[in-house]
């Protein structure tokens, strides 16, 4: 399986940056023939568990949990607008780390999505 991803965490938030965010989000060969997802994907269910359906197949490109508050990462706060400052910084974080790993997150995101 093949879906690289870059994360930074504070002790409060945690940032994904899932890179193949267009394609499917692979899945373990046990979990997707199993008769329980089998069984989610025929009767249309809208949930598995406490997640969206639809968070299993697509993951979006930006990805922010508050972990003190959601410990299971259910609730995306990326397009929260009352989250924007704290998206700014970790995404600012991240990018500064990757510089100095001699990686350009710009160059990398471009290459990797077209």
């Amino acid at each position: 399986m093949y879906y690289p991803m870059r994360v930074v965490r504070t002790r409060q938030f945690k940032l994904i940056l899932n890179l193949a965010h267009p394609l499917s989000f692979p899945f373990a060969s046990d979990l997707h023939v199993s008769a329980a997802w089998q069984h989610t994907l025929t009767s249309a269910a809208e949930r598995y568990g406490q997640r969206r359906v639809q968070d299993y197949l697509q993951r979006p490109q930006w990805e922010l949990y508050d972990l003190s508050t959601d410990p299971d990462e259910i609730h995306n706060l990326a397009a929260d607008p009352s989250h924007q400052a704290t998206l700014c910084e970790l995404q600012a974080r991240l990018r500064r780390f990757q510089r100095g790993d001699k990686r350009s997150l710009d160059s990398e995101v471009r290459t990797r999505i077209g």
